[in-house]
């Protein structure tokens, strides 16, 4: 993938822009979810952006330990001094496999109060296969959900939110339970899902950006950006 393209892709999961498939209420249900550690590590995408991906620690309460909330606390590593936090949370319907991303709104995607305010995070849905080398993401894009609604092929709650130079963009209000009907249908019809294992096998989108975004990550064994100035090397977690 392309730089630019890379960068729209990373501006959509941190701050709604209008790229990708998203909705206010999340793609799974806590039944739903899973959780596999071949996922946890230090990986690196095309254009040598880090990304860290480990097990999500909450804390159940004041003075409680913190405790592993079955979810994963991915870091996007544009350069030494950008960064984004997302929520990744793995789950599977009909036996395919899913990864929900959210913006961690506690963390510096907002510049100030008054920004953040103003701001509400957004779910986005990526298909994952994953396997000991590589993490292959597929995000469900905005021109795909908009030719399924132009052909009339679907009705799901949802919004149009006017977008500034570029196609009006429809947020999902569904509930989760529509929204995995939706994904079941759609998400994985035969031509859809054809179309992503193509691009799984090859590595690439062969031309299909316009519908979704695909991206690969390999294993990274190096210093995080913001450790590059003391040369502290991360332990890759297993």
């Amino acid at each position: 993938m392309k730089r630019s393209k890379l960068i729209i892709l990373i501006v959509a999961l941190t701050a709604m822009s209008s790229c990708l498939v998203s909705s206010l209420h999340p793609f799974y249900k806590s039944e739903d979810k899973i959780y596999d550690p071949v996922m946890n590590g230090y990986w690196m995408d095309v254009d040598s952006c880090i990304w860290t991906i480990l097990p999500n620690m909450v804390s159940e309460g004041f003075m409680k330990p913190e405790v592993h909330d079955g979810s994963y606390v991915i870091t996007y590593y544009e350069d030494e001094e950008r960064s984004s936090i997302l929520t990744g949370t793995l789950f599977q319907l009909n036996g395919v496999n899913y990864v929900d991303f959210i913006p961690d709104p506690n963390e510096d995607h907002f510049t100030s109060d008054m920004t953040s305010f103003h701001h509400v995070p957004v779910h986005t849905l990526a298909r994952v296969q994953y396997c000991k080398d590589s993490i292959l993401l597929y995000w469900y894009g905005d021109e795909w959900l908009n030719e399924l609604f132009e052909q009339n092929r679907i009705r799901i709650k949802h919004e149009t939110v006017e977008m500034y130079d570029v196609y009006d963009r429809q947020l999902l209000t569904a509930t989760t339970d529509e929204l995995q009907k939706f994904i079941r249908k759609y998400a994985n019809d035969p031509k859809t899902s054809d179309e992503i294992e193509k691009i799984f096998a090859h590595g690439y989108t062969d031309g299909q950006e316009e519908y979704g975004a695909f991206l690969k990550l390999k294993p990274y064994n190096g210093p995080l950006p913001k450790q590059k100035a003391t040369q502290v090397e991360p332990i890759y977690v297993n």
